[in-house]
C-alpha cells in the first residue's frame, strides 16, 4: 500500500528550522507517512529575510517538489483557500500549531491520532524536545554540519576545544529589529532585556564556576557592541566571525563553534539550545532562565527548556 504523505513547511530562522525538522521527522515516523519539506514557501513570502538553511546538514528526507508548495501571489491564495475549506472536511488537510489563549504554544501531540487526507500539511514551531525524544539519536546524528572541515579551520576551534570552554549568548535588540517602525517604547525594552540577560548570565557564571574548574568563557551575540563593559575581554572571549559571509553561513559556523563547547549558558534563543544540545561532551552542564527573569519577554512555548537543564 502506498504511505500518504505529510508536507512540512519551514520558516524563520536556522533554530527555529532545526526545531521544525526534527518534530515533522517525528511526525512523519509516528504517522507513517512520507516526510516532504517545503523550504520555499515561508521564506518567499518572506521576501528573503529569513532562508532556508537546512542543506548544510546530513538531513535525509526529500523536499518537497512544487505541486505541495504554496509559491507566488496565486499559491497564496490556493492556500487560503484550501484553509477554509477544511474546515468543512471530515479528514483535514492542514494542521497548524495549536496556542492558548495567550499565543504561547505547548506540546501536544493529541492531533496525531486524527484523520487525514492523503496529503497533510503542517505548520507551526513545534518548539520542544518532547515533540522528538523518540528519535533523538536518528536527528542528532542527521544533524551534522557538512562542512566540519571548513569550519574546524576557524581561529576559535582550538581555543575551544583544548579549554573547559563555556558558551553564553545574549541577545541584544531585541524589540528593536522589527520591520515596522521602531519607537522609544521598543527601544528601552530592548535595553531593558540586554540588562536582564546580563544578571541572569552574571549569576549563572558564579555557578558554574562553582562546579568546573578553569571555565574559559566565550560570548557569542547578534550585538557585541557594548557588552565589554559587563564582560571584560581580558576574561572573556568575545566571539566575532568575519569570515564566510554569504547567505546563511556564518550562523551555521557560529552553530558549529557552540556545539565544541564542553559546557553552556543559555537564553531564551532557539539558536543558542541548539548550540547546548547537540554538544557531545557527556558531562556537560547546561543552565537556563527562569523565566521571571524577564519583565517583556515570554518563551513561544512552555515546553521549551529539557527538564534536566539548570534553572536559576
Amino acid at each position: 500500500m502506498k504511505k500518504e504523505n505529510l508536507i512540512f513547511r519551514l520558516s524563520n530562522e536556522l533554530g527555529n528550522q532545526l526545531f521544525m525538522y526534527a518534530a515533522g521527522y517525528s511526525f512523519a515516523k509516528k504517522m507513517n507517512r512520507n516526510l516532504y519539506i517545503d523550504n520555499e514557501t515561508a521564506f518567499k513570502l518572506k521576501k528573503n529575510i529569513s532562508h532556508y538553511g537546512l542543506d548544510e546538514f546530513y538531513i535525509n528526507n526529500t523536499i518537497a517538489p512544487d505541486k505541495f508548495k504554496f509559491l507566488n501571489f496565486h499559491g497564496y491564495i490556493k492556500r487560503k483557500f484550501f484553509l477554509k475549506l477544511d474546515k468543512i472536511k471530515k479528514k483535514k488537510s492542514f494542521y497548524i500549531e495549536h496556542k492558548n489563549k495567550e499565543k504561547i504554544s505547548f506540546f501536544n501531540e493529541k492531533f496525531l491520532k486524527c484523520e487525514y487526507g492523503k496529503n497533510l500539511y503542517i505548520e507551526g514551531h513545534f518548539e520542544s524536545e518532547k515533540y522528538f525524544t523518540d528519535f533523538k539519536k536518528e536527528i542528532v546524528d542527521q544533524y551534522e554540519f557538512r562542512l566540519k572541515e571548513i569550519y574546524s579551520k576557524n581561529n576559535y576551534y582550538n581555543e575551544i576545544m583544548n579549554s573547559n570552554s563555556v558558551s553564553i549568548c545574549i541577545r541584544q535588540n531585541r524589540f528593536s529589529e522589527k520591520l515596522r517602525k521602531i519607537d522609544s517604547t521598543d527601544i528601552n525594552k530592548s535595553k531593558n532585556y540586554s540588562l536582564e540577560q546580563i544578571r541572569y548570565v552574571k549569576k549563572a557564571i558564579k555557578l558554574i564556576s562553582s562546579k568546573i574548574s578553569d571555565p574559559k568563557f566565550f560570548i557569542w551575540s547578534n550585538n557585541l557592541n557594548g557588552l565589554d563593559e559587563f564582560f571584560p575581554k581580558k576574561n572573556f572571549i568575545h566571539v566575532k566571525n568575519d569570515q564566510l559571509q554569504e547567505i546563511g553561513r556564518k550562523p551555521l559556523l557560529d552553530l558549529f563553534l557552540m556545539t565544541q563547547a564542553k559546557h553552556f549558558i543559555v537564553i531564551p534563543s532557539s539558536f543558542n539550545w541548539w548550540g547546548a544540545y547537540l554538544s557531545k561532551n557527556k558531562n556537560k552542564i547546561i543552565i537556563r532562565p527562569d523565566d521571571k527573569n524577564f519583565k517583556d519577554f515570554k518563551i513561544n512555548n512552555l515546553d521549551f527548556w529539557p527538564t534536566n537543564w539548570i534553572k536559576i
